[in-house]
């Protein structure tokens, strides 16, 4: 009898315990938050993309900006946004403000969604400074503003543009753009440009799962895609055009207006820096360093070329979609009758870079 007892009560403590530990795990899961700000649709498409990649199982709230009254039940705050003016949207610098208090204390993860997603671009219109722009780039002034903020992760996706849907100012920017662009414009004569890459979405969230939540990387994360994908043309006229053109990681283009060189190597961005340094020594060139990230590097790279001071721009970026690689872009806006040095300099950033087989070919 007592024998029996014993193994009742065994089974009794085995059964509460397989009975209370999902609870207690669920009391134990970290609660977040996700708060977006959309003008045209992209970034909740991308938001709700992120939920299901981190889990359906996780507790985490979907909110557009203006639904969050407080932070404060959240452990961890994913912020993502559109961009405009090569930054956040001002709701979003709102946000940061209002709760900057408690998410200095919260595990922090930026996103955008945004025009391009070459982080080694460089724009240069008539009249204004050349500077960094494109994915991450655009977070930069954010986090300067709000450096209590730790962000765990950051990203810049690339994005979504429906020509006929956009509001007038933004219209007139695409258009500008398109004139200004010195190194052509991908969304010409379409009616959806779509420069999102997918990888990035899915790095991201892999690396919320782990750096945020303590998981495992999701395996089979392309099965959500569908939560971008759409089956509708990118012209209308000519519907054979493609919404997304991958580009090429590796251009070369000299014009009248423009010198320009991109490539990746087999590196990392702190070799890859000083192969830079010792670039410029061997060719008499000043490296001024223009920004530094844990990303990507910009440099004026200035040469005295018959007592006149001509300046490149050189960056190296690593891309959370090609881990094992840098990329690089060095770029003249010199003119065609005096750039002849430059291009002999930048030739031999190539060859020094290039050496010893790290130039990666394909794309």
């Amino acid at each position: 009898m007592k024998q029996f007892v014993k193994i009742f009560y065994l089974i009794s403590v085995i059964v509460s315990l397989t009975l209370l530990c999902p609870l207690v795990c669920r009391a134990e899961a970290k609660k977040g938050l996700l708060v977006y700000d959309s003008i045209y649709g992209s970034t909740p498409e991308v938001a709700y993309w992120l939920k299901a990649i981190i889990g359906d199982e996780q507790p985490l709230d979907v909110k557009r900006v203006d639904q969050v009254i407080t932070v404060a039940p959240y452990d961890y705050v994913l912020i993502g946004s559109y961009s405009k003016w090569e930054k956040p949207s001002p709701r979003i610098y709102k946000f940061v403000e209002k709760y900057q208090s408690d998410l200095a204390k919260k595990q922090v993860c930026y996103f955008l969604t945004c025009g391009d997603w070459d982080e080694t671009m460089i724009l240069k219109v008539p009249g204004g400074t050349a500077h960094q722009i494109a994915g991450r780039n655009y977070l930069y002034e954010l986090m300067t503003k709000y450096p209590n903020i730790k962000p765990v992760v950051i990203a810049g996706f690339g994005g979504r543009q429906v020509t006929p849907a956009l509001q007038g100012a933004d219209a007139f920017m695409i258009w500008m753009l398109e004139k200004l662009a010195r190194e052509g414009a991908a969304w010409s004569g379409l009616d959806i440009y779509e420069s999102l890459v997918p990888e990035r979405v899915e790095v991201f969230g892999n690396d919320v799962r782990q750096k945020v939540l303590g998981l495992e990387p999701l395996a089979d994360v392309q099965k959500y895609r569908g939560f971008w994908q759409s089956a509708q043309p990118g012209s209308l006229t000519d519907p054979s055009k493609k919404k997304y053109t991958v580009r090429t990681y590796t251009v070369h283009t000299a014009t009248d207006k423009l010198f320009y060189s991109r490539f990746r190597i087999k590196s990392d961005l702190d070799g890859t820096i000083k192969m830079l340094a010792a670039w410029a020594q061997q060719n008499g060139v000043t490296l001024n360093e223009q920004r530094k990230t844990f990303f990507n590097v910009y440099y004026h790279a200035v040469k005295n070329v018959n007592g006149k001071d001509m300046t490149m721009h050189v960056v190296a970026a690593v891309m959370p979609d090609d881990p094992g690689a840098v990329h690089i872009s060095l770029r003249s806006y010199d003119k065609l009758d005096a750039r002849k040095p430059i291009e002999e300099a930048i030739g031999k950033a190539e060859q020094l870079l290039w050496a010893d087989g790290r130039k990666i070919e394909g794309r």
